[in-house]
């Protein structure tokens, strides 16, 4: 379960435990197909140092885009993005980043998130992103799990079937 460590600086530090591989969760944060089951409506992502990450949403009629910079990947370990279009228009907004770090442990895949930005923001604002990130990364944590669980009764390519 998503739990806040603390706020301190406009900082806001989650983890969750996911029952499924590292490989499936950082496929999870870094592919377009697999993004657009739990994150957003539509995205692509580069997935390099220097690469970007654009994600789409849809409410209604209404679409908002949203663009991110990769500025560190360690493929299976750790990804930071800054975000530099929030998708909410107006002034650009303020150094926002997010790091995602990837740990095994116990036949389980840890990830920590964390989620900074410059701008300052009052407690309840933050306690709102806090909450937000809750569902965001349950989101992650079922998607990843359910797609482990689908990939394990699948029987292997070439495999012949029994039922034949």
């Amino acid at each position: 379960m998503a739990r806040l460590e603390g706020a301190p600086d406009n900082r806001i530090t989650k983890k969750v435990w996911i029952q499924a591989s590292a490989d499936t969760v950082y496929r999870a944060l870094t592919e377009a197909g697999w993004l657009s089951h739990w994150f957003c409506d539509k995205a692509s992502c580069d997935p390099r140092a220097g690469g970007e990450l654009l994600a789409q949403w849809h409410h209604g009629k209404a679409r908002r885009k949203g663009r991110a910079l990769i500025t560190h990947l360690e493929p299976g370990r750790r990804m930071d993005l800054v975000w530099v279009d929030d998708g909410q228009g107006g002034d650009p907004p303020s150094r926002h980043t997010l790091s995602y770090e990837i740990r095994s442990k116990s036949g389980m895949t840890e990830l920590v998130m964390i989620d900074r930005d410059d701008a300052p923001i009052d407690e309840e604002t933050l306690a709102f992103l806090a909450e937000g990130w809750n569902s965001v990364l349950l989101e992650l944590k079922d998607f990843c799990e359910n797609r482990e669980r689908a990939a394990k009764k699948r029987p292997p390519r070439g495999a012949a079937r029994t039922d034949a």
